[in-house]
């Protein structure tokens, strides 16, 4: 009877796993992907004890995949793009570029193309946005190839500077390595997990933050912002704005309720968001989570409405009281709930 009673609880806990998550593969932030996002990059250089340094630096490393036989020298080849804000009827602007490298070989590079690099690659068409990259073959088809891991570094002046990893997107269990990945209406990629396709990011975001502080006369300010993108866009197009709730929290658990609005990526201060998110109000640091995060109409505009990944980065500088660029800063990526959104990338 007892093992009777098991296998009941067993399918009707099958029963009612929501549909949208069976049969969804989600990514792996922890395992080498066929795609790296990399959340955020800023344009310009800063000049340091080193010499003259962009403002960001991109790493790229190609791993073997687990399973795989990689000779020496294996060639790798890459297709990137760095993706820019839009704003109302402003499309998201990209510019697309390829890279070359091999198995177990690395490249750095920065969207101001000045040295030092070991990659030659196209300026960047914004002042700020997000870089994403995927493994194709000769012909510049997309393969499964869960080998790309990286890092971006940001230099937010002469004395300050911080890092994330990038987000690992790996390619469908269902496929092997080399093996092409299915494309969408429009040559997208097609991240919602499915067999043959990449694998699944998520809607929501949450972390803990640092709430911004006002200069005091024994201390310097602090400054903490928010990163957010998704993946849900048509580069070089118009695009609906993405909408996100979002619920930020005290120490003692004092919630205070807001949202944030853009087109494709945005990196937005705390205080913009609403003025009382400063530690006068809130407290020294607090929890912000985010609703799912969904796209909106926009008269005018052909895309298409509803839920939308949402990705991103916390921030935190501190400043120096005498004023002046950060004394020092930290980046970290935000955790999510682990249910699959089906988003699909078009690039043009």
């Amino acid at each position: 009877m007892k093992n009777l009673l098991n296998v009941v609880f067993a399918a009707f806990a099958l029963l009612v796993v929501p549909a949208t998550t069976m049969g969804q593969e989600l990514n792996n932030s922890e395992r080498p992907g066929s795609v790296l996002v990399f959340p955020k990059f800023l344009r310009g250089a800063v000049q340091t004890e080193q010499g003259i340094l962009a403002r960001t630096e991109i790493e790229i490393s190609v791993t073997c995949p687990q399973g795989a036989t990689c000779p020496d020298n294996m060639a790798v080849t890459l297709r990137a793009h760095w993706v820019c804000p839009g704003f109302f009827f402003t499309p998201c602007r990209e510019t697309d570029f390829t890279l070359r490298t091999t198995v177990r070989g690395s490249l750095y590079f920065n969207p101001e193309n000045i040295f030092p690099t070991n990659a030659s690659v196209p300026v960047a068409p914004c002042n700020g946005g997000y870089l994403v990259v995927w493994v194709v073959n000769s012909q510049g088809q997309p393969i499964k190839f869960d080998g790309l891991i990286g890092d971006g570094i940001i230099r937010e002046g002469p004395d300050s500077a911080s890092a994330y990893n990038a987000i690992p997107i790996q390619a469908s269990d269902a496929l092997v390595t080399g093996a092409l990945v299915n494309l969408g209406a429009g040559g997208s990629l097609m991240f919602d997990g499915g067999p043959g396709n990449y694998k699944a990011a998520t809607g929501t975001v949450t972390g803990t933050v640092r709430y911004d502080r006002l200069a005091t006369p024994t201390q310097g300010p602090i400054q903490t912002s928010l990163t957010l993108l998704t993946l849900d866009v048509r580069s070089n197009d118009f695009n609906y704005p993405t909408v996100v709730d979002l619920n930020f929290f005290s120490t003692n658990e004092a919630l205070l309720s807001t949202f944030t609005a853009f087109f494709c990526w945005n990196e937005i201060r705390l205080a913009d968001i609403d003025v009382n998110l400063r530690e006068s109000f809130m407290g020294r640091k607090g929890l912000v989570t985010s609703t799912d995060a969904e796209k909106i109409p926009l008269f005018g505009i052909a895309d298409a409405t509803g839920p939308v990944t949402l990705l991103g980065l916390i921030e935190t500088n501190e400043f120096p009281l005498a004023g002046g660029p950060p004394a020092r800063g930290y980046i970290y990526s935000m955790y999510n709930d682990s249910r699959p959104v089906p988003t699909s990338f078009v690039p043009r």
